[in-house]
């Protein structure tokens, strides 16, 4: 599909050419959406990913022969990433006496995470998938085999497990970080960002770190502590 070669007449073989993570955008994200139907989508090189997540469709398995077949059966790969809206539906559990995950095999791990998708979130990932296809499948190139998480969840971007807010019901923090009931305590990672983004975090994170200074040298001062800051305080209604 992408006329990308190894050699002459060689297709790219599943994996990249070039360094990952590279990508292109499909320009899907539409932030005038309702919730729950937006989703951004990349088009992806990462080995790891394209080797772990696939299952074979027939019939469905993530190990055994039949996986490490599929490569043989569909050797050029294009590898589509939605990134969509959650309910906040997945849980982290206590962490293993070392690392953050426990290793079974050596090709195989159990991570402390568990993720039940609601039907909100399965509707999202509907919309996306419908849209992937008709990019795979376009003029008749590619067939179409949809890739989804198992209940071990793999994660890369956790969000909104100590979020902002303005219910003390649904959020650990108040507008401005600060933990409720404990002040001069400031969340600002990603936790602190109260939903799934449809795009990679990193700059919003870094925003909402800036726009959460005013309050934290505000709180500061109010302990005694010489702080300041140039940042101007963020307009609040």
């Amino acid at each position: 599909m992408l006329g990308l070669q190894r050699t002459p007449d060689v297709a790219y073989e599943a994996f990249y050419i070039g360094k990952p993570i590279g990508s292109m955008s499909y320009d899907r994200l539409d932030p005038s959406a309702p919730e729950f139907t937006r989703f951004g989508l990349q088009q992806i090189y990462f080995p790891p990913i394209t080797n772990i997540l696939p299952a074979v469709p027939e019939p469905p398995g993530w190990f055994g022969i039949g996986k490490k077949g599929l490569t043989e059966r569909a050797p050029s790969w294009l590898t589509l990433l939605a990134m969509t809206e959650d309910g906040n539906e997945g849980a982290f559990g206590p962490p293993p006496p070392t690392g953050n995950f426990t290793r079974v095999a050596s090709s195989a791990s159990v991570g402390q995470i568990t993720y039940e998708p609601v039907q909100q979130t399965l509707d999202d990932w509907s919309l996306s998938d419908i849209e992937i296809e008709a990019i795979i499948e376009k003029d008749g190139i590619g067939r179409h085999f949809p890739w989804s998480g198992s209940p071990n969840a793999l994660t890369a971007h956790p969000l909104a497990s100590c979020r902002i807010g303005d219910d003390p019901d649904l959020s650990a923090l108040d507008d401005r970080h600060e933990l409720r009931g404990h002040a001069g305590i400031f969340v600002t990672d990603g936790s602190a960002v109260p939903t799934s983004l449809c795009v990679n975090p990193s700059l919003t994170i870094a925003a909402l770190a800036e726009r959460s200074v005013p309050g934290i040298v505000s709180r500061a001062q109010q302990f005694g502590v010489p702080a300041r800051s140039d940042v101007p305080v963020p307009a609040r209604s």
